[in-house]
């Protein structure tokens, strides 16, 4: 399936991502003017991503997708009532999409010069960074949309499916952390 995929072009990957002025104050995180806003955890270490940066840092956002190609086979897939290599196309396209974020997560952290597992991916939707309205705030850093494929719904959630949005934090502290009580 994979050798079918690349050859015919039904999944291209493609990435972009950058370097950003960053300014931290309480919950907030400031890119070049753009205001992200954090969670913190109500309990235990009362976590925010904004606390892993400090008054003059730097911080690198990333946006891979697979194209959206593979999300029009799949549509076409499902429509003919061909479940089975549905549901493999897309675990291929979800697979794929991660493993090209995490290429872009380590380049970064080479480029960086963090060592090895230094540096975590903080992607929208998830306990720490839930709110996917600050994916604006992300199209507005980075070139997403010059791909042809690549915008956002009304929701603000990724077009294509198969693609991810993410802020890479380079804090040696950095955890992964859930918001709620635990």
């Amino acid at each position: 399936m994979w050798a079918d995929c690349t050859a015919s072009g039904l999944i291209q990957p493609w990435a972009v991502y950058g370097y950003f002025h960053a300014r931290s104050d309480g919950e907030m995180l400031d890119l070049e003017g753009r205001r992200f806003e954090f969670p913190r955890q109500p309990a235990n270490d009362h976590l925010c991503l904004a606390d892993y940066f400090g008054g003059d840092d730097v911080a690198a956002l990333q946006m891979v997708t697979v194209g959206g190609a593979v999300s029009r086979r799949i549509e076409q897939l499902q429509a003919a009532g061909e479940y089975s290599e549905m549901y493999f196309l897309h675990g291929l396209g979800v697979s794929t999409a991660e493993a090209v974020a995490e290429y872009v997560h380590r380049r970064i952290q080479r480029e960086l010069g963090l060592p090895s597992g230094r540096g975590k991916r903080y992607s929208w939707g998830y306990p720490a960074c839930p709110d996917l309205g600050q994916h604006e705030l992300v199209f507005d850093l980075l070139p997403a949309r010059e791909h042809p494929d690549v915008d956002l719904t009304d929701m603000h959630e990724l077009v294509p499916e198969q693609s991810t949005a993410a802020l890479v934090v380079h804090h040696p502290q950095a955890v992964y952390f859930s918001i709620r009580d635990e």
